[in-house]
């Protein structure tokens, strides 16, 4: 096989620069390797594949080149085609097939991706199988010339089992008269949310419904509150419920208001905690580690138990399957439900919002305002040529506080916590800081800027 660049292989999926860090022959060997490798794995050896791709405009021509690495290698592909990225994990676990996606999620329009699972929607990430996967591709563990009967490849739309399943978390005839701003930003989520607002009595107006593999109106970043200007100003314009925003595949989701004011995703997070803990009681709730306090306090509050998880997609997927949780948060926007085979959705996130809303009978900015109790600074990234040797040498003035090292440097005490860790793919130190007030947040964020002026 010929050798491919190793950056494109991240900690939870494959992503670079296409046609620079990833092309046509790099997806066939993607595919390929895939392929063998669930070979390998007797707990697999499937006889499918699902795959499905995004709306960037070389997510066909990989998508194609990707599945014919699979049917080389003499496995039949279920080609979902363009979809958002949870159904290609909806796919997966109600087939029980392994499945992949052609994504690149929240990236800018250039690059493109894979997010592999095996069976049952179990995330493939650096120390579940893709280092495996890229030894196969880089060369280290070069696969044999074809000994099987080359696979096939059977088209098919999964939409209406999916449109059932996501339903299924919601009551439609509880929910109230709503009006919402949806952007989709000209991803995948359009002509799906489309079908799924059919069916449901709500008002909408479509903000770049129609797939656009250029994104000319937003990046696909929604988590960017300079990408969701066109919302903002659409319910700040005209009377909505609230507003949200989707990325390009359909995985994160942020809100806003009534009144056009972002929602801190841990908040989000907590409204859906205590809304499932009402129904489960003594559920597990998977929180990152730079998420809100407010996630532990709701689920002391409503009888569940609040774990920390490492930042990352794979590392909260697979602690909701260990630990039976009912919700997974991340403060990108993803949230992941157990009757969703632990895994996260775009749109089951905005259907359980409709839900809660119809429920309280309360606005977003008054339940928001209810639990918003702790202040935050936005994350900061700064440079370090050496993240890890820079984090003990902060960590050296916290002695006596409390500290953990779930991931990075956690200093905990009664008025605020901090947490310093390195980035997955860059020579940065991403730095979170949570207070009661603003006072405290400001004297502790003054302290920090002086440790890192100190050992930068």
């Amino acid at each position: 096989m010929n050798l491919v660049n190793p950056k494109i292989f991240r900690a939870y999926d494959i992503r670079g620069v296409y046609p620079q860090d990833l092309n046509e022959k790099t997806a066939y060997q993607i595919g390929r390797a895939f392929a063998a490798y669930l070979k390998e794995s007797k707990a697999e050896s499937p006889e499918k594949i699902a795959v499905g791709r995004d709306a960037r405009i070389s997510s066909p021509i990989l998508s194609r080149s990707f599945i014919s690495g699979i049917t080389d290698e003499g496995i039949n592909v279920l080609d979902i085609g363009q979809v958002t990225v949870d159904m290609a994990y909806f796919a997966s676990g109600y087939f029980h097939i392994p499945a992949a996606m052609v994504t690149a999620s929240h990236n800018p329009k250039e690059y493109n991706g894979f997010k592999l699972m095996k069976k049952d929607v179990e995330f493939i990430g650096s120390s579940s199988g893709l280092e495996e996967i890229k030894r196969i591709i880089t060369g280290e563990s070069p696969l044999p010339r074809f000994k099987s009967e080359r696979g096939k490849v059977i088209e098919q739309s999964i939409l209406n089992q999916y449109l059932n399943h996501v339903l299924n978390f919601i009551d439609i005839d509880a929910l109230r008269p709503m009006r919402v701003a949806i952007d989709t930003g000209s991803g995948a989520v359009g002509p799906v949310i489309k079908k799924v607002l059919e069916k449901i009595p709500i008002d909408y107006t479509p903000l770049y419904f129609a797939p656009d593999g250029d994104f000319p109106y937003r990046e696909p970043n929604p988590s960017l509150k300079n990408n969701l200007g066109g919302l903002i100003g659409e319910v700040k314009t005209h009377h909505y419920h609230f507003g949200c925003a989707f990325d390009g595949d359909g995985d994160r989701i942020i809100f806003v208001d009534e009144n056009g004011e972002t929602i801190n995703p841990s908040i989000i997070g907590a409204l859906m905690a205590r809304y499932l803990l009402k129904k489960n009681h003594y559920g597990k709730i998977i929180y990152v580690a730079v998420a809100s306090r407010i996630i532990e306090d709701v689920a002391r509050a409503y009888n569940g138990t609040a774990i920390r998880e490492k930042v990352g997609h794979t590392y909260i997927a697979k602690r909701m399957c260990s630990e039976d949780g009912i919700l997974g948060i991340e403060t990108s926007g993803h949230y992941f439900f157990k009757n969703n085979f632990y895994a996260d959705s775009g749109i089951i996130s905005f259907l359980t919002m409709l839900q809660i809303l119809s429920q309280t009978n309360k606005s977003l900015s008054v339940l928001a305002g209810e639990i918003a109790k702790y202040v935050s600074i936005a994350e900061i990234n700064l440079k370090a040529d050496n993240p890890d040797e820079f984090i003990k040498k902060i960590a050296q003035n916290f002695e006596g506080y409390e500290m953990n090292w779930l991931d990075g440097l956690t200093v905990e005490t009664s008025d605020f916590w901090l947490n310093i860790r390195p980035s997955n793919t860059e020579p940065l130190v991403r730095l979170n800081i949570e207070a009661k007030d603003e006072i405290i947040l400001n004297r502790v964020k003054k302290d920090i800027e002086i440790l890192i002026e100190r050992y930068k």
